[in-house]
């Protein structure tokens, strides 16, 4: 049996978070959101852990995060949260921005990239817990950290009074979905755009629901 330890997200993570949400924005592409927001490589990085320890507590901050450790390191893990106690994402994203100094036409080369994104984000209705960003390292897929990461936080929205979660699912992403699944969820929606599968290869994005 396959032993890990699963435990709350530290500051000292944030390394580690940012390739977490950069690979679960991919999902089962070679690129994702994060890619055409920021091109180069290390500036994506240093952006996203800007979000992850930014002033405004959002979906990407430290502090929502569940770790998987494995073999003494972090392997896998994914945020759980209630949106109405959270920042939007657009204001973390602005925050970001000006943490790093982007000018106006950089911002406006950035959000002319993101935008096949944009008409397929789902809306989280008031009351839902939001599950995001879930992703495990490659040598450590397969050994149960992202089922086991995605019942923890369930029984977390659940201690806190939610009666069901929504997850966001990028189309075609097989595994993915029979792991959410198994866990009780069922595709309730679906936004899809040809300008997004032009952009990255996929089709959409659909919204998944679980009863807590």
């Amino acid at each position: 049996m396959t032993e890990f330890v699963i435990r709350p997200a530290r500051e000292d993570d944030a390394s580690f978070l940012a390739w977490a949400v950069i690979e679960a924005a991919r999902s089962h592409r070679p690129r994702g959101f994060w890619d055409l927001w920021v091109p180069d490589a290390e500036a994506r990085l240093t952006f996203v852990e800007r979000l992850l320890v930014a002033q405004s507590v959002s979906m990407w901050h430290w502090t929502v995060f569940h770790v998987a450790e494995w073999r003494g390191v972090p392997a896998a893990t994914l945020s759980g949260c209630d949106p109405s106690l959270i920042a939007p994402a657009d204001v973390a994203v602005r925050e970001g921005m000006v943490a790093s100094g982007w000018s106006e036409a950089e911002t406006a080369a950035a959000i002319a990239r993101a935008t096949p994104f944009f008409g397929c984000m789902h809306e989280t209705p008031p009351g839902a817990w939001l599950v995001e960003s879930v992703a495990t390292r490659p040598e450590a897929r397969g050994q149960g950290l992202g089922a086991a990461l995605v019942e923890h936080v369930l029984g977390d929205g659940r201690r806190r009074g939610h009666s069901d979660a929504k997850l966001s699912l990028m189309i075609g992403n097989s595994a993915a979905q029979r792991l959410y699944e198994r866990a009780g969820f069922a595709i309730t929606a679906e936004k899809r755009d040809a300008a997004l599968e032009a952009a990255i290869g996929c089709p959409g994005v659909a919204q998944m629901s679980c009863p807590l």
